[in-house]
Parts: C-alpha cells; structure tokens; sequence
C-alpha cells in the first residue's frame, strides 16, 4: 500500500468575483465580494468570535503557517460597510507516490451571528467554490463538519489515504 499523502502548505494565486445573496432575516441584499486588505481586522474580529480566541491552535492553521492565502480566492459578505462572513483558500501541498500536488484547503469560513441559519454560509461556501473550480484550483480539502459541507458537495476523505499535521477527527477531513 503506498504511503498516506502529506498536506503541507504552498504559495500561489489567481481570480475575482461579485455576486449577492439573499438574506431571509431582515430581506436586504448582502454582497459577496472579493476580500480587500483592508477587511483583515474585521475578519479577524469575526474568526474570533466565531471560533474563539485560541482556534490558531487547531491542526487546520498548521496549513496557514507563514503562508498567505489566495487572494483572488478570498470572499467576504457585506451589508454595506459591515462585513458580516468571510472565506477564504490556502494553497497546499498533497505528497503521494514520490510525487507532490497543488491543492488548496477552504477556510475558515464564517457568518455573523445574525446571518446564521438563513443559509447565507452556505451561499457564500458555494460561491467559494464555484470561483476555485473556475479558476482551475483542486482539489478542495477542509476540516469541518461533513454533514454541513456535504451541501456543497464536500465529502469525507478516507482516514488511512491522509496523514495532517497534527491531531484531527478523521471524519472532518473532507474533499470537493
């Protein structure tokens, strides 16, 4: 049996996108742009809040290490000038074989508290994927919740086919 591909992380870049979305809560429209420097605080301020305080921590920042995400590929949703979620992709590594293959990891990916259950996360999780499949980027990888990120057509990944960087519930490796 060949040895479990290694995930490490890598640089690169490309694309941008708009579009809106709907939000079931208040009826206004909330744009999905492409993130801008300048959103960094406040999608900080969000992780946190979503994830806490300690989330660098968990075996997904491990890929995020000293390592840039895509810009092109970064998206934000904004109700005016509040941002409100955010997701983005890192460029990584899958050793298998003696060989190595670009591939990216999705996340984090999070809504403001208010947005959540009206289906804004995954209108924005789909348009993320949709603009990485467009620009030619795959395969998708993430660390989540199978049963949510199913709905973008996410599956789990087969423990004995992945080794991570750290501890990690096999079932929450996923792949698109």
């Amino acid at each position: 049996m060949p040895p479990a591909p290694l995930f490490t992380p890598c640089a690169r870049i490309r694309l941008g996108i708009r579009c809106a979305l709907h939000s079931v809560t208040d009826g206004a429209m909330p744009d999905i742009d492409r993130e801008q420097p300048a959103d960094e605080p406040e999608i900080e301020r969000l992780l946190d809040l979503t994830f806490g305080t300690d989330r660098h921590q968990r075996t997904a920042y491990r890929f995020r290490e000293g390592v840039a995400p895509i810009a092109e590929l970064g998206f934000v949703v904004r109700d005016g000038a509040t941002l409100l979620g955010s997701v983005r992709f890192w460029p990584i590594l899958m050793a298998h074989d003696g060989g190595s293959r670009q591939a990216v990891l999705l996340g984090p990916l999070a809504v403001a508290p208010r947005l959540r259950g009206n289906g804004s996360g995954t209108a924005l999780l789909r348009h993320a994927v949709a603009a990485a499949d467009a620009a030619g980027e795959g395969p998708i990888f993430l660390i989540g919740d199978a049963a949510y990120y199913s709905r973008a057509g996410f599956r789990p990944v087969l423990p004995a086919r992945c080794r991570m960087p750290g501890p990690v519930e096999p079932e929450r490796v996923l792949v698109w």
